[in-house]
């Protein structure tokens, strides 16, 4: 019913676990961890309002950079959007706007030229090359199609 309701124009909304099953794949767990390790994060399915990205929330706060990045390993081909405590994304068409007082840490893993998660064992430390990270506070606008900034 809500994708129903969508496409004829509803505006969908969410904040913390409302913000991420947005995406596709969503982050359902993870484990504590100060270091980037293999199969710490527990990835599921979302809701798909916002194909192409995976969210993860209250990030600078709770200092989930790396759990991101861990997430993103695993799914290169979708844009990890990092959403900080009291900031939001609008999106519209392909493209978004950061507004709040916070930012949004995007992380494009797609010109990821190595990571060995395919050959480590659970909880060891994974290796992430090439990897592209923009930090977008108020105001600032992100084509998701093209994959960067909109710098006006």
């Amino acid at each position: 019913a809500l994708h129903r309701r969508h496409e004829e124009g509803l505006v969908i909304a969410g904040t913390s676990a409302g913000a991420a099953m947005m995406s596709s794949v969503m982050i359902v767990g993870s484990s504590p961890t100060m270091t980037l390790r293999a199969g710490l994060v527990e990835l599921g399915s979302g809701l798909g309002f916002l194909p192409g990205v995976l969210i993860d929330q209250h990030f600078e706060q709770r200092g989930r950079l790396r759990r991101l990045l861990a997430a993103i390993a695993q799914h290169p081909h979708e844009l990890g959007l990092g959403i900080d405590e009291d900031t939001a994304v609008v999106v519209q068409n392909h493209t978004f706007e950061v507004t709040g007082s916070g930012s949004v840490t995007v992380i494009d893993a797609g010109g990821l030229t190595h990571t060995n998660l395919g050959e480590v064992e659970r909880h060891e430390l994974l290796a992430v090359c090439g990897v592209r990270i923009h930090v977008l506070p108020a105001g600032y606008k992100f084509d998701l199609q093209n994959r960067m900034p909109v710098l006006e």
